[in-house]
């Protein structure tokens, strides 16, 4: 379990799973792991949001860098 906060503080709780979704789709976004969560499980969600695209409940075609994943982004710019 984990807590995922936007640049405001607000924030939510979830499991990994949903807090990587969630945090995919945060500019600015931080992750802390709940205090009975395992070792590890923030930095977890934060490597799995890296590859998320975020949004991802929208259809169409994705062509904007808001659109594409944190690593979709790093590649297109090491071109």
């Amino acid at each position: 379990m984990v807590t995922v906060l936007d640049r405001a503080n607000a924030g939510a709780d979830g499991c990994e799973h949903h807090g990587a979704r969630l945090l995919a789709s945060l500019d600015g976004g931080r992750v802390y792991g709940l205090p009975h969560a395992p070792p590890g499980t923030a930095i977890r969600v934060f490597k799995a949001a890296d590859g998320i695209r975020p949004f991802c409940w929208l259809d169409g075609p994705r062509t904007e860098p808001s659109q594409l994943s944190h690593a979709e982004n790093r590649a297109r710019h090491a071109r």
